[in-house]
């Protein structure tokens, strides 16, 4: 069925609360649960060879002068417009190395090997800088650093435990030893290396790493008479409301509302025309346009024979268009 449409939510859901929003809406809705799979990519590599390789990144840009580029060859002036705005994302991702770095160096200076720290210790520590911040008004720019300061903190927790510095045991964290914070093996977004050389990474040392990881998977299925009744104001309360990702709904509202004109349009002209056969139908849709002229735009419809005509199966099944012979008519 073409008019049928499915809307993916990975992640984190609440069954009950999906199909609670959506029957309240009177909307209906079949919800199949799944588990899908997705990659996480990665640079893995000691801090002190992750800084090096961004250091000599930057300076090589940065040694970069007008002399290298020739009147001649313009695409070279905007590689050099590209390398100045890589550069400046190094020294961003430069900064977090280093944040990250003395949050694990302050981490082993107060905690010695064998102390145990509580899970609400450990809580307190990585949220920390927000409880400070909430003594006095947060503009904008101090929010942004406590969220980072935060993920830099849970950077930090990760790279300790992956490294064997802690370890959980039952409610408990575990300081098991210490190591030169420079030695400490961090990861960091792939964004960070993507426009690197793989030769230059392998020669700093630093890892692309790859990993799988299993994501909950909830399929939302419409069926063609909801689709084409659907109000999508509606459903974009719910999505609003379940806090469902935008991106992902978007793919799925415009499929919808793609459908819901071209059954307004096929319903516009058997009523205007009668009973019509699979080739006139689709003739029609060729030759004809929807829109305002007035207001400057207007919808052309280009369909393949075989989409109509799985489209008017669709609308004869849910009881909106009739066949008599070899022609198609409303109900």
């Amino acid at each position: 069925m073409v008019l049928e449409e499915t809307l993916i939510i990975c992640g984190q859901f609440d069954l009950p609360e999906v199909t609670r929003a959506f029957r309240e809406a009177d909307i209906q809705v079949r919800t199949t649960q799944t588990i899908a799979l997705e990659s996480l990519v990665s640079a893995k590599g000691a801090i002190k060879d992750i800084r090096t390789l961004l250091e000599d990144e930057i300076e090589r840009i940065e040694g970069f002068t007008d002399e290298d580029f020739t009147d001649e060859d313009f695409t070279d002036e905007i590689d050099e417009d590209e390398d100045t705005e890589s550069g400046d994302l190094y020294d961003s991702y430069l900064d977090v190395v280093d944040r990250v770095a003395e949050i694990i160096t302050d981490f082993m200076e107060k905690h010695q090997p064998g102390d145990a720290l509580s899970l609400i210790d450990i809580k307190e520590w990585m949220s920390l800088p927000a409880e400070t911040a909430l003594e006095g008004e947060m503009s904008e720019d101090l929010l942004f650093d406590i969220e980072s300061s935060m993920l830099y903190r849970y950077m930090a927790f990760i790279a300790l435990n992956e490294n064997g510095l802690i370890n959980a045991e039952g409610e408990e964290v575990i300081v098991q030893k210490h190591m030169e914070p420079e030695d400490v093996v961090i990861s960091l977004p792939a964004i960070v290396i993507e426009d690197i050389d793989p030769e230059s990474l392998k020669e700093y040392g630093v890892l692309t790493e790859m990993t799988v990881i299993t994501v909950p998977e909830l399929r939302l299925e419409f069926g063609p008479e909801v689709v084409v009744e659907m109000d999508l104001g509606d459903v974009d309360d719910i999505i609003d409301d379940l806090g469902i990702d935008e991106d992902v709904y978007a793919s799925f509202r415009e499929a919808v509302s793609l459908k819901q004109v071209v059954v307004v349009r096929t319903m516009e002209i058997l009523e205007e025309r009668g009973t019509l056969a699979l080739e006139e139908i689709v003739e029609a849709f060729g030759s004809s346009t929807m829109g305002d002229a007035e207001e400057g735009w207007s919808i052309v419809l280009d369909l393949t024979p075989e989409f109509v005509k799985r489209l008017l199966n669709d609308l004869k099944k849910i009881g909106m268009v009739r066949k008599r012979g070899s022609g198609f008519r409303v109900v």
